[in-house]
């Protein structure tokens, strides 16, 4: 099931950097000048953990698109480059340390130069230093269960950044904790007996949690006991003022929250103090700009207010804008048969400061890296 989020640096050292043989994007309405030029290419990928070498070298044709974006924020866009790194997994099926797989949700900490990573059907929350060869357990780990110091199928993990601790959706056990970075102090329930998705947090510490039960949003305030709806309230649905299923979730500096629905695929914007949202993503797209079902997964938002999807059974990374009335695909994760083959059924995703793409990649068993294109 889909459930969660988003935050922040960019690595210095880095695992595996793979150069796709074609840089073709598809996506819908787009202006493109295209220059194709036959190249030879050597391709080498190393697995981060050193546990898969492969490498090939290949003639590839190139065909390089000019792509003329517009989006409500002055035209203001982000981009990638498609050369990849891989930061995080070794491209194995598990559930060692070194292993990325079944993810539901991650927080890039730019700060800490780490990855946290909340994972189906285990029982901790594993920490991934930039440029490591594997992670370590920073929360749990100590059996599924309901003790304080286990964790049970955790959805969602974000960092509390003024108290310096790990806020983590323990949806297994339906109750929202807290652990320490500096295991100076105890884990915490900080919610008890709530059906939470996901959770955020803002700049100054209050935490925001997605629930399944009211299809709501609520805000725990620092010294707060009990939460406020902050978002939907009102029963589940697709009407501005409703939530159906809601996951993960976005706080921006101005205090809108972005939240995205787990079973309509919609992404809706409410304003601070709003009474309902904006619904900026409402169905998913095709390649020939016919709608379908609801296929969002991941959910991301940049600085400019633009957000960014993954659609996992799509394959891709879509871009909506506040009052588009359609998305923009912005980088499609290929095949064998179509390469290149960036990723393989993307979940969850984040953006880190500098505006740098994290996916994981399902099918994969990795997390990987695009830097943003500043050119």
């Amino acid at each position: 099931m889909n459930d969660k989020k988003q935050n922040n640096d960019n690595f210095h050292s880095i695992n595996d950097e793979i150069t796709p043989t074609s840089t073709d994007q598809s996506r819908i309405s787009y202006e493109n000048t295209s220059q194709i030029t036959a190249i030879a290419t050597t391709t080498e990928t190393t697995a981060a953990a050193g546990a898969i070498t492969a490498a090939a070298t290949t003639t590839a044709v190139i065909t390089t698109e000019e792509l003329s974006f517009t989006s409500i924020s002055n035209n203001s866009y982000l981009k990638w480059k498609l050369n990849f790194s891989i930061v995080a997994g070794d491209g194995v099926f598990g559930h060692g340390v070194n292993q990325i797989t079944m993810v539901e949700a991650i927080y890039v900490d730019d700060d800490k130069q780490t990855i946290y990573i909340a994972a189906y059907n285990t029982d901790r929350i594993a920490g991934w230093k930039f440029g490591e060869k594997g992670g370590e357990i920073v929360a749990g780990g100590k059996g599924q269960g309901n003790n304080l110091d286990q964790l049970n199928n955790p959805s969602d993990v974000t960092v509390d950044k003024k108290n310096d601790l790990l806020i983590i959706c323990d949806k297994g056990n339906k109750r929202v904790v807290q652990w320490s970075r500096q295991k100076q102090i105890g884990p915490k329930i900080i919610i008890d007996k709530i059906k939470c998705q996901g959770v955020t947090a803002d700049n100054n510490g209050d935490i925001y949690v997605s629930e399944g039960e009211t299809h709501s949003v609520k805000q725990l305030k620092q010294g707060e006991a009990e939460g406020t709806i902050v978002a939907g309230g009102n029963g589940r649905g697709c009407e501005p003022n409703q939530l159906n299923n809601p996951a993960y979730i976005f706080v921006d500096k101005q205090y809108s929250i972005y939240v995205s629905d787990d079973e309509s695929g919609r992404v809706t914007k409410w304003i601070k103090n709003a009474k309902e949202g904006i619904i900026i993503t409402n169905e998913s797209i095709s390649e020939n700009d016919e709608s379908q079902s609801a296929d969002s997964y991941g959910m991301a938002v940049d600085h400019f207010g633009n957000v960014y999807v993954s659609e996992y059974k799509n394959n891709r990374i879509v871009r909506w804008s506040e009052t588009s009335k359609e998305g923009y695909i912005i980088i499609n994760g290929g095949s064998l048969a179509q390469p290149p083959q960036l990723f393989s059924s993307p979940t969850a995703i984040s953006l880190d400061r500098k505006g740098n793409l994290y996916v994981v990649d399902h099918f994969g068993y990795r997390i990987v890296k695009f830097n943003v294109d500043v050119n």
